[in-house]
């Protein structure tokens, strides 16, 4: 499970030579939007010639390519087939796509995580969130509100519901559920916000586009001190107590609370905060 997932353009030299300065848990080096079509060829051979020659310890590396209607599609897996990438993120999501690029990974041993960018691939997200070889799914919401043809807001009400089913289905299925980029990038105050809104509702990490999100990002979705403290707390005590459910600071634990705090201090320990 990664915190943050930072957007890279793969036509930009330098920003791939610092892949990993940036602190992202995890980057997407990326094919499609940031690429203009003119671009897509070279930005394919630079990545290419560039993920042979370096490897990147402690960083997962995925690679967003262009949609499987496109013409590029299927040039974007064949080049990057047998590089040292984590897998593939795959826009305008929907079941049908994901088997067809499944098929194309075959045992190459890289996942995916399909964008949900439309209401149709919504309605969708349950069989989406169920398909083999997925790593988690993304929110889309700057596509998904032009579908709907609704403005994207500070308050995010417009994707309370989207955020809410792709969180619950993710859960489900235990794969990452990977909220949408916060687009103003010089916003971090409304950044954090917007984070702690996506984390509340579930949502294990948040995309980026700019590398001055990733710290705001890393802190939100990593445990805080107050949590951590009262996970440990909680786990010592049930190494005590010889039944189910006990009481902690007039409150009830009992084993669902227990597995969460467990949980909680599993990810302190991956990102070094114990």
């Amino acid at each position: 499970m990664s915190r943050s997932y930072l957007f890279i353009p793969g036509n930009n030299p330098n920003m791939l030579q610092n892949l990993d300065v940036f602190n992202a848990d995890a980057v997407i080096i990326d094919f499609e939007d940031s690429v203009i079509s003119y671009d897509k060829d070279c930005a394919r051979d630079l990545v290419e010639n560039f993920l042979k020659k370096y490897n990147f310890e402690n960083l997962e590396i995925y690679i967003r390519i262009n949609d499987f209607e496109s013409n590029d599609f299927l040039k974007d897996v064949q080049s990057t087939l047998d590089l040292n990438i984590n897998g593939y993120v795959l826009p305008k999501a929907m079941p049908e796509s994901i088997d067809d690029l499944n098929k194309l990974i075959g045992t190459k041993g890289k996942t995916i995580i399909p964008i949900i960018e439309s209401p149709l691939a919504l309605l969708f997200v349950r069989e989406i969130a169920s398909k083999d070889n997925l790593h988690g799914i993304l929110l889309g919401a700057e596509d998904f509100t032009k579908e709907l043809n609704v403005p994207r807001t500070l308050e995010a009400s417009e994707i309370f519901y989207a955020r809410s089913i792709i969180s619950i289905a993710c859960n489900a299925f235990n794969i990452d559920s990977i909220d949408t980029p916060f687009t103003n990038t010089d916003d971090i105050s409304n950044l954090r916000v917007d984070s702690l809104k996506a984390k509340q509702l579930g949502f294990t990490s948040k995309s980026s586009i700019h590398p001055n999100h990733v710290e705001t990002i890393n802190q939100v979705f990593a445990p805080s001190k107050s949590e951590i403290e009262n996970a440990l707390r909680i786990v010592t005590k049930a190494k005590t107590e010889l039944k189910g459910a006990f009481s902690l600071d007039g409150k009830m634990v009992d084993l669902p609370i227990i597995k969460k705090a467990e949980k909680t201090i599993e990810t302190a320990k991956k990102y070094n905060l114990l």
